[in-house]
């Protein structure tokens, strides 16, 4: 009896390493994990940047910021200086619930991270950061990742 109920054990284990594996993405020849985990990602000193649009969708309110000297490069048409932030603070019915942050970790196109924050401004570790990248680059790689990119275009 104890033989079959272990061999019966294997049948969660063995269909929980598949989800695990099915969980992750791909992103051409790396695999991206499929909750956030620390990573290049640096919070941001939030006072040196410049709050360019609000985004509204029911109860959720959404303040994007990032740098002068992004929105700059921006309207020259040319790419964000490496170690860009791009801030998502999220509001949920009027009250602070967490900071979604981007930054660009290097020269090409691709080169972001992503990384999601408590409002104490640490790590909210269970929030899904390959979903993250992997929307931004499909639907914006043309637009530096941004779903924002022609309110920073616009903005004075």
């Amino acid at each position: 009896m104890k033989r079959q109920a272990w061999r019966w054990g294997l049948v969660p284990l063995t269909a929980a390493a598949f989800l695990t594996v099915a969980l992750v993405l791909t992103d051409g020849e790396r695999a991206v994990p499929a909750h956030a985990e620390s990573n290049a990602v640096t919070f941001p000193p939030l006072d040196q940047l410049v709050h360019y649009t609000t985004v509204r969708r029911g109860q959720t309110r959404e303040h994007i910021l990032t740098s002068r000297a992004a929105l700059d490069a921006i309207k020259a048409s040319q790419p964000v200086p490496v170690g860009t932030h791009m801030v998502l603070v999220d509001y949920q019915s009027e009250v602070l619930y967490r900071y979604l942050v981007s930054q660009k970790t290097g020269e090409g196109v691709d080169d972001w991270q992503f990384q999601w924050f408590w409002p104490d401004r640490s790590i909210k570790a269970d929030e899904n950061t390959a979903q993250c990248y992997a929307c931004h680059q499909r639907s914006n790689r043309d637009r530096q990742f941004m779903f924002t990119f022609n309110d920073a275009l616009n903005f004075k």
